[in-house]
């Protein structure tokens, strides 16, 4: 019986492993907008201790190069390029920026060479007041490259939560799109067709929808 479960309990684990590498293809769940969204969500909490990391967030918000390499992970010790951030009743530093061992906790200077190098991912790691992680961070955050440990085994529950919804979203936006192509081209059967299908998805997922 411990086999068995044991058995149940990994391949659940793999499931939901696949299915994070899967939706990640399908199409680019960390969208702009989503880290835009969690960036102002961010600061209008109000625990960040630094005005002027509060200044670069904003000036990150508002442009699209820079945030295309921001890359969202619980843990960013280790990696070539990152901005640790740690709110209010943290022990850490309320900003570091660590570059090829170089670091420094001046936003200003992190400033100036995020600015000048655009290419190079930036791996952004938030100290939250709060012990867990917000479904607000679990919805922008990516595997670390150096973890040891997946997203899915630590935040299990709360990544099913989150890909269900995404998943859900996707096929949503799909079947609206080829309901607008069906529209466009006149074709009533296909439009019927797909509106029967996005009212069963919307029935089927009232929550998520």
């Amino acid at each position: 019986m411990y086999v068995l479960m044991s058995f149940i309990h990994l391949t659940r684990n793999d499931a939901v492993k696949n299915k994070w590498r899967e939706m990640r293809s399908l199409e680019q769940l960390i969208s702009l907008e989503k880290k835009r969204k969690f960036l102002k969500w961010l600061i209008e909490r109000r625990q960040l201790r630094s005005r002027e990391t509060v200044w670069l967030l904003n000036y990150v918000m508002d442009e699209d190069d820079l945030l295309k390499i921001f890359r969202f992970v619980d843990n960013a010790q280790g990696l070539s390029r990152s901005i640790i951030l740690s709110e209010k009743w943290t022990s850490s530093y309320p900003f570091e920026y660590i570059k090829h061992q170089v670091r420094t906790t001046d936003p200003e200077r992190a400033f100036h060479d995020i600015r000048l190098n655009q290419e190079e991912p930036i791996y952004i790691q938030v100290n939250l007041s709060s012990h867990q992680p917000t479904d607000e961070f679990l919805a922008v955050m990516e595997e670390s490259p150096n973890a040891d440990v997946y997203i899915h085994h630590r935040y299990g529950h709360c990544v099913e939560q989150i890909l269900s919804k995404a998943e859900v979203s996707f096929q949503k936006r799909k079947l609206d799109a080829e309901i607008n192509k069906a529209l466009d081209q006149f074709d009533k059967g296909k439009f019927e067709e797909l509106s029967r299908a996005l009212t069963e998805l919307k029935a089927n997922y009232p929550t998520l929808i």
